[in-house]
């Protein structure tokens, strides 16, 4: 397959760039509730156009900024994100669980991963992708059984966890088999599964009323 991951990598930045354009053109009508998602989804975004012209630029590790930055400061964003949003008393204390559990893998991951800082860690990727998805659950699962799902095509939070779920589920299998898959591949799947996330969340953004969240 002769995909060009430069030119793959590129658009995805500006697709990424125009989902904060989005964003900011939106934000009277995107509830504060949906903050935390959309301070992690920024921070995400800026941290891997900084890092693609890093890298460009100096040819040096970006492990670094991706393992702080993604890891760890993303993902608590996105499960701080889901701990606002429940509101049933067990749903909220399941995901409070999920938040210590969240903290004691970084603990982990420190004493058991050599360098954790400068050595991207899939392993902590795959347990906070599965943190994020059990998150994703206990909200569906209250939206489902709430009246907000008499009006789901306005409820952010919903599309957002679509585009969530697609991204990450999406992402585990080719993430697992990224040493026996080809390097062209690898990326336009991931490429491909970064389009169909963002253009979830912009619907969702484009859809969402103001009072909706």
């Amino acid at each position: 397959m002769n995909w060009n991951i430069e030119i793959g990598k590129q658009i995805s930045m500006m697709i990424s760039l125009l989902v904060i354009a989005l964003m900011v053109i939106r934000y009277r009508k995107i509830g504060k509730e949906n903050l935390f998602f959309i301070v992690g989804y920024i921070l995400f975004s800026l941290i891997d156009i900084f890092c693609y012209f890093y890298f460009k630029s100096t040819h040096q590790s970006t492990e670094m900024f991706y393992v702080i930055g993604f890891l760890m400061v993303v993902f608590c964003m996105y499960l701080l994100y889901y701990f606002q949003l429940l509101y049933w008393p067990v749903l909220k204390k399941l995901q409070l669980f999920l938040l210590v559990l969240f903290v004691g893998n970084i603990a982990v991951m420190f004493y058991t991963e050599d360098d954790l800082l400068h050595h991207f860690s899939f392993n902590m990727l795959y347990i906070n992708i599965l943190l994020l998805l059990f998150s994703i659950i206990l909200f569906l699962y209250q939206t489902f059984n709430s009246d907000k799902i008499l009006e789901l095509n306005n409820y952010l939070p919903f599309w957002i966890s679509v585009s969530l779920l697609i991204l990450f589920i999406g992402s585990i299998p080719i993430l697992y088999f990224r040493t026996t898959v080809s390097e062209h591949i690898y990326f336009f799947i991931l490429f491909m599964l970064n389009l169909i996330s963002n253009g979830i969340l912009m619907l969702g953004l484009i859809w969402n009323k103001k009072g909706q969240t």
